[in-house]
């Protein structure tokens, strides 16, 4: 998989920080469009050759994460695997929330962070599977956040902050580990916890793994990662 390593600069992901280039770094100007009512994130992506639109970003000094689309009984599936490693796999995208607001995926844990480093702490801040997202309004104003897979503090529906950094909690624990789970989020109501206004558009969807900070290993699937039209039903 082609890298690109980023070191211009300091920016926070989770409340960690990395040396990267500008905000714009994920601006590839082939933006994923909503062509429908359902556009599915992995469809189409080849981790050993990204196709246009995607990029694999890494960190000074850091070591990537590995991402490889491969299948389980047939499913295909997004493998994320760590050892002391960081790095964001995403896709350029300009979906306004209006028309797809609601996202869907699957995901299993097999490996989790095994540290006691408190995670509500930027030392601590490591998670074996993350969705990470980035939204802009009408007035240029972005906002990031994730939803992320909780190690041992946090239950679903709780929000982790560090810093002005929010990460929604949607599942996690070890009492959850090897079993696929199948979770849905209205990104709506995402973008107002984490304090945006106006109209916003999805700017930047993609995953990010990582065990840097705690200096352990992760292992986990991501698939079937939707984003659709709210139906009424959810």
């Amino acid at each position: 998989m082609k890298k690109t390593v980023l070191a211009l600069g300091v920016i926070l992901f989770g409340g960690a920080t990395y040396w990267t280039t500008p905000p714009d770094a994920f601006d590839t100007a082939a933006p994923l469009l909503a062509n429908g009512k359902t556009v599915h994130l992995l469809e189409g992506l080849n981790t050993d050759t990204l196709p246009e639109g995607w990029v694999h970003r890494t960190f000074f000094r850091i070591p990537a994460t590995e991402y490889e689309m491969t299948k389980e009984d047939a499913t295909p599936v997004l493998r994320c695997s760590t050892d002391k490693a960081a790095s964001i796999l995403a896709r350029d995208t300009s979906i306004a929330l209006a028309d797809l607001p609601m996202l869907s995926w699957r995901w299993k844990v097999t490996q989790p962070i095994e540290s006691d480093v408190d995670e509500a702490t930027e030392h601590g801040d490591d998670h074996p599977l993350r969705l990470y997202l980035r939204f802009a309004n009408e007035a240029g104003e972005t906002r990031g956040g994730e939803i992320i897979w909780s190690n041992r503090k946090y239950k679903p529906g709780d929000y982790k902050v560090i810093g002005s950094f929010y990460q929604y909690v949607a599942n996690g624990l070890n009492v959850n580990l090897n079993a696929w789970h199948a979770q849905s989020l209205d990104l709506r109501r995402l973008y107002r916890d984490i304090g945006g206004t106006g109209t916003p558009t999805l700017t930047v969807m993609g995953v990010f793994c990582d065990s840097d900070n705690t200096g352990g290993k992760s292992d986990g699937m991501f698939s079937d990662i939707t984003l659709s039209a709210d139906t009424g039903q959810n």
